[in-house]
């Protein structure tokens, strides 16, 4: 991407020569003739450096420097100054200016300046991108279980690394849907680029396109200069489409086929351009469901799910409750500097037995309140703070009889399916039961039936 200038000078000639000579050195120009114009260009776009002079008219080269570093502090200031104002230039280098040149000014000697500050900010754009690297890098190590659900888990993460394929992540929210994504991410030599994510749910249907493909200055109202999309921002990396099945569906043709064809148009463009990269979706939902109620396209569900990844909930992996709760207790204990080093037993049982509707993600919440309350080394049941919970296992008795139907209903279909491979019309003929009265009751019981979890 060209290096975008702002040049902001009243003398005429100057201003239409130097304008020329940049542009000709391969650099984006917007030239102004007064202060006040430069600022609201600056309120508008970002700017990579900013050339001003300093007597200028509407606002001059001061307040103009003041703007850009109150508005925009990653724009480099070289600031243009007359013989006999070095003062004001010492100033504006206070300030924030980074260069100053006295006049009458030498082309090559700004050139020289400005490709300066040019690598300045193509250095600080790749600190911000590894810093961002950096803070994102996962191990797998960091998805912490002893499940055997879970190993069979890392067994495909390992594997689908080394591959070119799309992955499509399921689960309930909280079961570490992004987690594995990264650690997908972090194991391939294929995509090693950046791992860029987005959550679908979060943008408007309006503006999703944009989001995800880029636009064009001008392409609509609010579009005041190019935006790169998300599909280019993540070249040669791993694009992380969460919550993928609230994709509005006029958005999902266009998602396939750049999904399919590795390309993308930006909004406002005619030119479509080549992306190279992985693609990993989650959802919470079941998918098999929407697509039934037209709501996902077909087509999508299967370009995206080449290798499917479903998470169990936390309440099928209770093994793993007391080795998350150690290593939350521990990094809750050092962003508060506390020191809980064990946990009641009672306080244990407690966490065991819960049901855990939020998943990993609840009881990582619950850990952190309970460190915050602590009042020594020993967490009690008190400093928990679950509603309703017991340290004892759910007794029969305690359920109404409509849960305990519903509980023996869910499992009894399920051990079905399981036992027929997830094959609903097989498990349908079982059950005695019509194969929509099947799809109707693991709707209606909530029932996680992904094919890879049954077996099929």
């Amino acid at each position: 991407m060209k290096t975008k200038i702002l040049f902001a000078d009243d003398e005429k000639t100057f201003r239409e020569t130097f304008l020329k000579v940049l542009q000709e050195e391969g650099f984006e120009v917007d030239a102004f003739d007064n202060g006040l114009d430069a600022i609201e260009a600056i309120k508008e776009s970002l700017y990579d450096i900013a050339v001003l002079d300093i007597d200028m008219p509407g606002a001059d080269g001061i307040r103009v420097l003041k703007e850009i570093v109150k508005l925009r502090p990653e724009t480099r200031v070289i600031m243009i100054t007359a013989y006999g104002t070095v003062e004001m230039a010492v100033e504006a280098i206070k300030i924030g200016a980074a260069e100053y040149v006295m006049k009458p000014v030498i082309f090559e000697d700004v050139l020289i300046k400005i490709k300066q500050q040019a690598r300045y900010r193509r250095l600080q754009e790749e600190n911000l991108q590894l810093k961002s690297e950096l803070d994102s890098v996962f191990s797998i190590d960091q998805i912490i279980s002893e499940s055997p659900l879970m190993a069979k888990i890392f067994e495909t993460i390992y594997k689908v690394a080394k591959t070119r394929s799309n992955i499509l992540v399921t689960g309930e929210s909280g079961t570490g849907k992004e987690m594995v994504a990264h650690a997908i991410h972090s194991l391939s030599e294929t995509f090693p680029g950046r791992f860029v994510a987005v959550n679908c749910s979060a943008i408007p249907e309006g503006l999703i396109e944009s989001e995800l493909f880029g636009h064009k200055k001008g392409s609509f109202t609010s579009a005041v200069e190019d935006k790169k999309g998300l599909f280019e921002a993540a070249q040669g990396g791993t694009l992380f489409l969460d919550e993928i099945g609230y994709m509005p569906l006029s958005c999902q043709v266009k998602l396939l086929r750049a999904v399919e064809e590795r390309r993308i148009t930006p909004v406002g463009s005619t030119e479509s351009i080549s992306v190279d990269l992985r693609v990993i979706a989650a959802t919470n939902k079941n998918l098999q469901n929407e697509m039934a109620a037209g709501h996902f396209r077909e087509d999508l569900y299967y370009r995206l799910n080449v290798v499917g990844i479903h998470l169990p909930p936390l309440r099928d992996r209770k093994e793993d409750i007391p080795k998350l709760v150690k290593h939350f207790m521990k990094k809750y204990n050092k962003q508060m500097g506390k020191n809980c080093t064990s946990m009641m037993d009672k306080a244990m049982n407690m966490l065991i037995n819960h049901e855990w509707k939020g998943n990993i993600r609840e009881l990582q919440n619950v850990i952190e309140r309970a460190i915050i309350f602590a009042e020594s080394n020993v967490i009690q049941v008190s400093d928990i703070g679950l509603a309703g919970a017991s340290s004892e296992p759910t007794k029969d008795e305690d359920e109404t009889l409509q849960d305990a139907l519903r509980r023996f209903e869910k499992g009894y279909i399920y051990k079905i399916l399981k036992k027929c491979k997830g094959d609903k019309q097989e498990a349908s003929k079982i059950l005695d039961v019509g194969v929509s009265t099947l799809y109707r009751k693991i709707s209606e019981l909530e029932m996680d039936v992904d094919p890879e979890t049954l077996g099929a």
